[in-house]
């Protein structure tokens, strides 16, 4: 049946007149040339060689965009479970109402004009921000500010606006068929919806350059004893062993004290230094970071349409 209504269509040729506004432009020689691919197309057709078709139908319609060679198209691209791109030829075939179309062909267009629309979804995206570009399910869609609609089929499909230095918005919309859904992005500065995270509390790393510059100033004094007792030690020798010497013992006492000292110094120099080494460090892998929550709007279909819903996490 629909082999026999698709070869029976013929395009009406001859001189545009005014009421006739789909021949415009189109001499005889190009209609002639259309009708040759559309009945090649057709044959194509009846041999269910549908992607055959399609390619000879977009051919005639680049010698002349007929409304019966949109609607054959309409009739494969149904064959071919393309809705989407079946309505978009229909709402170019029924262009110019009925004229064009035979009357069981303008009667036949109306009825999928029908069936088509619940069968698919509009989904309409708005931002008024300037510099966001939006992708439709991984597709470029919009570069803001301005509104785009997109023919979908029912299902979910995904939004996504991203601008530098805003944080990327993921809207997941689920839409029915025969329904439309509106999208209103809006991003959101990433110095307002961040917060700071650091690896340590805060306290941490700066208590461990506090420990380390407390053992070097331990170390400053056991230092200063050492070298006071070092100086006392010498100043005793110059003192009380000129001219006639001492024994070797002499103040022993106090040089092994110095010595102690001095290597007391150096061990809490090396200690405190490795703290504040340790501590310098850890501060700077504590610097803080900031931290954006993953964000994500959903619209999930009800009975009436759909309802919105948000969520984040940080």
């Amino acid at each position: 049946m629909i082999a026999r209504i698709v070869i029976a269509v013929a395009l009406a040729t001859g001189i545009a007149s005014a009421d006739e506004p789909w021949k415009q432009g189109v001499t005889p020689e190009k209609q002639a040339a259309a009708q040759k691919l559309l009945d090649e197309g057709n044959n194509l057709f009846v041999e269910r060689d549908y992607a055959g078709a399609i390619a000879k139908y977009q051919q005639a319609l680049a010698v002349w965009d007929h409304p019966s060679i949109r609607f054959n198209m309409v009739r494969t691209l149904i064959q071919m479970d393309r809705v989407v791109e079946a309505y978009d030829n229909l709402e170019l075939a029924l262009k110019y109402g009925a004229a064009p179309l035979e009357e069981n062909v303008y009667s036949e267009a109306l009825a999928y004009q029908k069936l088509l629309a619940k069968q698919i979804a509009n989904v309409v995206v708005a931002c008024d921000q300037k510099d966001v570009h939006v992708t439709f399910d991984g597709q470029p869609l919009l570069h803001c500010p301005g509104k785009q609609t997109r023919r979908v089929l029912p299902g979910q499909h995904q939004v996504v606006g991203k601008r530098a230095g805003y944080l990327t918005r993921t809207v997941e919309v689920v839409v029915l068929g025969g329904k439309n859904e509106d999208v209103s992005l809006k991003l959101e500065p990433l110095g307002q919806v961040g917060t700071i995270t650091h690896r340590w509390k805060l306290w941490i790393p700066w208590a461990v350059v506090g420990a380390g510059a407390g053992v070097v100033g331990l170390g400053a004094i056991a230092q200063a004893l050492a070298v006071n007792d070092h100086d006392r030690y010498y100043d005793r020798v110059a003192r009380e062993c000129a001219p006639a010497g001492c024994d070797a013992g002499f103040a022993a006492d106090l040089q092994d004290q110095a010595i102690i000292e001095n290597r007391v110094a150096i061990g809490l120099f090396t200690v405190g230094a490795a703290a504040l080494i340790t501590g310098g460090i850890m501060v700077y892998m504590n610097r803080g970071r900031p931290s954006y929550p993953h964000d994500a709007v959903s619209l999930t279909p009800t009975r009436d349409g759909a309802t919105l819903t948000v969520r984040g996490s940080f």
